[in-house]
């Protein structure tokens, strides 16, 4: 049971983070997803392309090979899937710290990819429950 919700949360986050990252880069000035041009402030970035992109790259490809690692039970699947997590939660920590602003959507990320992770560590069999 906990595998089938960790594959189905893997998927879900990979093509979210996917789906965001191409919406962000084939419409960079639109306030694409209603976000403000506000959040780019502090930030490198003129427009939401590159964050698109690396978010696109580095969120949603790991997720997504996580997912297919558990979705064919490769060994290390887990590992992959903790991986996942992990840089849903970087990105989410690298976000607060160039913007300086916490926003319902890092909360609930940063509570998905948790939520990857201890799945992951349960079903690897770190923790007896």
């Amino acid at each position: 049971m906990l595998h089938t919700l960790l594959l189905l949360l893997s998927l879900v986050v990979s093509l979210l983070a996917s789906f965001t990252g191409l919406l962000l880069i084939l419409m960079p000035n639109q306030d694409a997803l209603l976000w403000p041009h506000q959040w780019l402030a502090g930030t490198p970035f003129r427009d939401f392309r590159v964050p698109g992109l690396l978010f696109m790259i580095l969120v949603g490809s790991t997720n997504f090979w996580g997912f297919l690692n558990l979705l064919n039970d490769k060994p290390r699947q887990y590992d992959r899937v903790i991986l996942g997590g992990y840089c849903l939660i970087g990105w989410v920590l690298g976000e607060l710290m160039l913007s300086r602003e916490l926003y319902l959507i890092h909360v609930t990320a940063l509570l998905l990819g948790a939520m990857l992770v201890l799945m992951a560590y349960q079903e690897k069999e770190k923790w007896a429950a």
